[in-house]
């Protein structure tokens, strides 16, 4: 089972990169990418709990190879990422 979980997930991963060839050297942008593909499977993952009428387990499946691939891709660019303080802005109160 696990080697068709990786076959699946390697075959997103090269979808993916086929139709997205560029991706972010900023590791926050990156990490969004991932945390994005994550709360689409949270999303499906609670309707399927509450609202199963509006999606179901292939939708989940599908959402989790997703969150996998874009998180190989995050593991992918760690050598490309630049590492460095961002500009900041003090915010008073009022």
């Amino acid at each position: 089972m696990i080697g068709l979980i990786f076959e699946d997930v390697r075959h997103e991963l090269d979808r993916a990169m086929h139709a997205f060839p560029e991706w972010p050297t900023d590791p926050i942008h990156a990490a969004t990418i991932v945390a994005e593909e994550c709360g689409e499977l949270q999303k499906a993952v609670l309707q399927l709990t509450y609202e199963p009428h509006k999606t179901s387990r292939l939708e989940v499946m599908e959402e989790a190879r997703q969150t996998a691939a874009m998180a190989i891709r995050f593991l992918e660019g760690m050598g490309d990422y630049s590492f460095r303080e961002s500009e900041m802005v003090r915010q008073e109160g009022t």
